[in-house]
């Protein structure tokens, strides 16, 4: 994103023509390549997960996070309203006042969500579902969780789709959110019970490693 003809005008002093290819390229750069970044990271990552022998531990997160579309666009949605943002004030203050701040935090803005997907990626590293590999310690008790909701998630760049539980699990106050592609997901319906295999992140949040549905409805 070039700076408008008006705000580079030929009469001002030191602004030369290669001083303008220079800068029109460092803004060419600046504008293009931390989106670039954050493109490679999430298609190595994913790389990475692919190249596994085994299938990653489910993510159970709670029904107030974001989901979906949503949790993949939150840094393009920012990335606009800085976009926004930076218009109006080099509008009123000049590109020159504005641009080194703006970049900065253009900068910032996509390397922290770089570094957002990876370590969504090392927090559940070495979970994986049970049965597609060895555990290397004994597994804890399931816990009991009850379907509040079921709805059907078509698939996406993001996942595979499948079937979206809404859980009340035994121990956790708030509702908590299962993606589940299995054939078996979608007979479940509000009311049942599931037996959840549980392991914690490397940094935060809780994985479904195993889970079963319960042959009883009654309320735990």
């Amino acid at each position: 994103m070039a700076p408008p003809e008006s705000m580079m005008r030929p009469d001002d002093p030191g602004l030369t023509p290669a001083a303008t290819r220079w800068t029109s390229q460092r803004t060419a750069w600046l504008l293009f390549g931390p989106p670039a970044l954050m493109v490679a990271v999430r298609w190595l990552l994913q790389l990475a997960d692919d190249r596994q022998n085994a299938t990653p531990a489910l993510s159970l997160a709670p029904v107030s996070t974001m989901s979906g579309t949503l949790e993949l666009l939150w840094p393009v949605l920012v990335a606009l309203a800085v976009l926004l943002a930076a218009g109006l004030v080099i509008r009123r203050m000049g590109w020159r006042r504005v641009m080194p701040v703006v970049g900065a935090a253009w900068l910032l803005l996509w390397l922290f969500g770089s570094g957002a997907l990876l370590e969504r990626h090392l927090n559940r590293q070495g979970l994986f579902l049970q049965g597609a590999t060895a555990s290397a310690t004994a597994p804890a008790a399931p816990v009991t969780a009850r379907v509040m909701t079921r709805q059907f998630k078509p698939a996406s760049l993001r996942s595979l789709g499948g079937t979206e539980l809404v859980l009340q699990v035994g121990g956790l106050d708030i509702p908590q959110r299962l993606l589940i592609d299995d054939a078996g997901a979608a007979a479940l319906k509000p009311g049942d019970t599931l037996a959840l295999q549980l392991a914690p992140g490397r940094f935060s949040g809780l994985f479904v490693t195993g889970w079963q549905a319960s042959p009883t409805t009654d309320s735990h």
